[in-house]
């Protein structure tokens, strides 16, 4: 019987989030209750939050203020949804290059939660989170994770990175009594660290596992290759990362645990995620606008997204670089919360053939890292527009049936004016945050 987890649902984590001054309660029942709003009502409610956003936004904050006068904006005058979609788009490098101009004045920067995020590019972003905002963000995830069974007080295993002073002895208090997470780094993923945090899920029971989404596959593969069995995970949050159907299909198989795919970033928290139908990730839509530019439920478009909450540093119409389709039809599991069909990764992530096609690599993956035998692990690099690079990490199964395969898959891909070759390797290197990037571009776009 698990006796600390009553404890830490009902007295230690509403404690220390009011210690905080971070009041959750009832927003999560306020959206506990909204995800069941028609789309129409949850359309309605955006558009009214928009319409606060940008009114404030003018008021309050100077790189607003003088891009609105530079493009005669008047937010009074904004009427609909559509015309909101035609406003300029904010950018990494307008982040970058105007911090200090997007923070509002409404705010002491000293109330303000930092947040601090690297991306793929390796150029950090720095940003800052209002209380309010970062209360309500809390609701949502706990509101979403309530989606996998996961509640706050349950054990939770944990494959992410590592928290600057995560061992001091108040930190494992606080972890024993509130957090009650298990954490493997994913940048120290090896045999020795990946048996031990084994032994430790069989000792501690979480029934819960929340990880990257290459870091679950490469612990499913690990798993296997040791012919461990069952560890009583019953529901797998998979995030950070876009996740395959092939990495899908075998961390279900491996952990016997039905896996709950998730979309967020450090710049905005809890994007969308999937329910019970596994049909697609719903929207927060309560706290977030998401448009997808040119997409639709067949061809990836671009992620463009609002925070609505944020006012202490507004992301109107933010150009996330990620790209996705959409579901334009409800869900069966009756939620009105708008939702996402497929992720496709960053817009870096793209290839491309000699004949100027654009394929996303996430997209391509399965076929190169789980059909080809022997690959552990693999990347892909377009050094050129007619040639790839392959990165292997090999098992004792690579040999020439595998090399035949990558004969046979590249040109079914790329066509036949397409070369590569293929370097072996220990390990590939995750980024700073302990992710992993299966394609690298390094071309420009083809004008074909």
């Amino acid at each position: 019987m698990d006796l600390i987890r009553p404890l830490a649902q009902h007295i230690f984590l509403p404690l220390s989030r009011r210690r905080e001054g971070f009041n959750t309660s009832a927003i999560v029942r306020e959206l506990e209750a909204s995800q069941f709003f028609s789309p129409e009502e949850i359309r309605d409610n955006q558009f009214s939050r928009i319409k606060q956003l940008l009114t404030d936004a003018c008021r309050h904050v100077p790189y607003y203020r003088r891009l609105f006068d530079e493009h005669g904006i008047v937010p009074r005058d904004i009427s609909s949804l559509q015309e909101f979609e035609k406003l300029p788009m904010l950018t990494k490098s307008d982040i970058r290059d105007n911090q200090q101009e997007l923070l509002s004045d409404k705010y002491n920067v000293g109330e303000l939660i930092p947040k601090k995020t690297g991306g793929s590019t390796g150029v950090p972003l720095h940003l800052y989170w209002g209380r309010e905002a970062t209360a309500f963000k809390q609701a949502a995830t706990q509101r979403h994770d309530a989606w996998s069974g996961y509640s706050p007080g349950e054990k939770l295993a944990q494959l992410w990175g590592a928290d600057a002073g995560h061992d001091t002895l108040r930190a494992r208090l606080y972890n024993f009594l509130v957090t009650r997470r298990l954490l493997l780094d994913t940048l120290e993923m090896d045999e020795e660290n990946s048996l031990a945090f084994v032994d430790k899920i069989k000792h501690y029971r979480p029934r819960y596992l929340l990880g990257h989404a290459h870091s679950l596959y490469i612990l499913a593969l690990f798993l296997e290759s040791h012919d461990i069995g069952d560890l009583g995970i019953r529901s797998i949050i998979s995030t950070a990362e876009v996740l395959t159907e092939g990495e899908r299909r075998k961390i279900e198989e491996i952990f016997h645990a039905e896996i709950f795919n998730r979309y967020g970033c450090e710049e905005l928290s809890m994007v969308a995620s999937e329910c019970e139908q596994h049909e697609g990730l719903h929207v927060c839509a309560e706290g977030l606008y998401v448009e997808v530019i040119d997409g639709d439920e067949d061809k990836p478009g671009e992620l463009v997204i609002t925070d609505l909450v944020n006012d202490a540093m507004p992301f109107i119409r933010y150009k996330i670089e990620d790209t996705a389709t959409i579901y334009t039809t409800p869900c069966a599991c009756g939620r009105g919360l708008p939702r996402l069909k497929k992720l496709f990764g960053r817009s870096s992530d793209f290839l491309y053939t000699p004949d100027g096609r654009m394929l996303s690599g996430i997209s391509i993956m399965d076929h190169f890292a789980i059909d080809i035998p022997g690959v552990w692990q693999v990347q892909v690099i377009q050094d050129a527009l007619d040639h790839l690079h392959f990165k292997i990490v090999q098992t004792e199964q690579f040999g020439e049936s595998s090399l035949a395969k990558f004969a046979e898959t590249v040109p079914r891909f790329f066509g036949r004016e397409m070369h590569y070759d293929v370097e072996y390797v220990e390990s590939l290197p995750m980024t700073a945050r302990g992710k992993y990037q299966f394609a690298i571009s390094k071309i420009d776009k083809p004008n074909r």
